[in-house]
């Protein structure tokens, strides 16, 4: 049997400097992984997170009120992935004890996301979850009182397993972690990552700051999230996208009647969680905006932040979408002020795998970055496969899923897109025609 210290020994990542490029979910999870698996300073190994902001970062995606935790996939892949992370949320005890609330979700549709609805329902069904069925609407109403709306047209499947956790709760928790073995975490202006160093010979040995300290590394993984692209060429293979969110704030006698409710995921219009602690409830649109008419590289998506444009609203043309959906099956709040709004950006890949790669002409350069809007669920377990990769353990089919691969075919993936709908630019929308992004971490 394999002692600890025989395992740290044959690591390929002990005695080396690792510096992590994003304070989000992908990051925070590798350094944990790393730091749980390594001795840090019994080898000698440093594990540094660069971010702009303490964490949990509030430019990173996975920093949000809430986010949906599920198995239900139409790609095998993922299902194993979402069934090993849903019995980590579920632990009593440990990092992520009471974050997790297992509500179970409606999955509902009107056309062309029901293939991949269908196929989630079938992996669910094949991993033996009990209970997955489709249902008929006079049961959502039942089981949700405050969904009195019509809900035209919709579709709608059930699935009790999955439910929803306070992410930026269980961001900042791993975080602490990984601090609490060792590992540094580096924000402010030394954390704000200016770019990329390179030796010589073309490898990468640390990163810029913008208060301009040097980072020096011996490996250096970029989990930039929708920064990603503006710290390196990624040869087009990771876009940022962005999703509306708008949070609602029930009144204390109101939160009781909402209390109930369950999570909604249509996947054409958008997603709305029961109210969180605070009696706050989030709802988001799932119809994707892209920033390519941006002044710092016009054609490709880059991030366009709050942090870096504190006047910017919402676009109004989606505010209305969001609301007259939400007027369809829970029009009580329908009309109700949002208390904040925001753009969440993540960065996609065109076939939704994630990028989880050495890059192939700069030793040293690792990414894990394109989480697709799907990534974060997976906070408890992703950074294994992130060391395993940082290790060439990698197994073969999620190495070649998460592959740098910027000439292979878009249609790749292997099952059906979950959001189907042609995404739109900021630069159509009043008021982002000129969008100017700051996307460094």
């Amino acid at each position: 049997m394999e002692t600890a210290s025989s395992t740290q020994t044959k690591s390929k990542l002990a005695g080396k400097s690792i510096l992590i490029i994003g304070g989000g979910a992908f990051g925070v999870s590798t350094a944990y992984h790393i730091a749980s698996t390594i001795k840090l300073a019994a080898t000698r190994t440093s594990v540094t997170i660069l971010d702009r902001f303490d964490f949990p970062s509030q430019n990173a995606a996975s920093t949000d009120l809430n986010k949906i935790v599920r198995s239900d996939y139409s790609e095998p892949l993922y299902t194993r992935l979402g069934v090993e992370a849903m019995a980590e949320w579920k632990k009593p005890a440990g990092m992520f004890a009471g974050m997790f609330e297992q509500t179970g979700w409606y999955l509902a549709a009107e056309n062309v996301s029901i293939p991949f609805i269908m196929t989630s329902v079938k992996n669910s069904l094949a991993l033996g979850h009990e209970g997955v069925r489709k249902v008929a609407l006079d049961e959502v109403r039942r089981t949700s009182p405050a969904y009195t709306g019509k809900m035209k047209d919709w579709q709608v499947w059930w699935n009790p397993s999955a439910g929803w956790t306070t992410s930026g709760d269980a961001v900042a928790a791993m975080a602490r972690a990984a601090i609490d073995l060792g590992a540094r975490y580096v924000s402010g202006e030394d954390g704000w990552t200016k770019g990329l160093i390179y030796g010589p010979d073309g490898s990468c040995i640390g990163a810029r700051s913008v208060g301009g300290t040097e980072h020096l590394a011996d490996v250096v993984v970029v989990s930039a999230g929708a920064g990603s692209a503006e710290l390196l060429d990624c040869q087009g293979q990771l876009q940022a996208k962005g999703h509306v969110v708008g949070h609602i704030q029930l009144e204390p006698e109101e939160i009781e009647k909402y209390r109930t409710i369950k999570i909604v995921d249509h996947f054409e219009e958008g997603i709305i969680f029961p109210p969180n602690r605070d009696g706050v409830v989030k709802v988001a649109t799932v119809n994707f905006v892209t920033n390519k008419q941006n002044r710092k590289i016009p054609g490709l998506s880059l991030p366009r932040y709050r942090a870096d444009n504190p006047d910017d609203g919402i676009p109004h043309r989606i505010e209305k979408e969001i609301r007259s959906w939400l007027r369809g099956f829970v029009p009580s709040l329908a009309n109700r002020p949002w208390v904040e709004t925001r753009i969440c950006w993540d960065t996609d890949t065109a076939d939704l795998h994630f990028l989880i790669d050495q890059h192939p002409k700069h030793n040293g350069l690792f990414l894990a970055t394109g989480g697709s809007a799907h990534g974060f669920k997976f906070l408890p377990v992703i950074g294994k496969y992130i060391v395993d990769r940082l290790e060439s353990r990698l197994e073969p089919a999620f190495a070649h899923a998460w592959a740098w691969r910027p000439d292979r075919p878009r249609n790749t993936r292997q099952g059906p897109n979950p959001h189907p709908k042609p995404e739109r630019d900021l630069s159509e929308f009043e008021g982002f025609a000129s969008a100017m992004p700051l996307a460094r971490l």
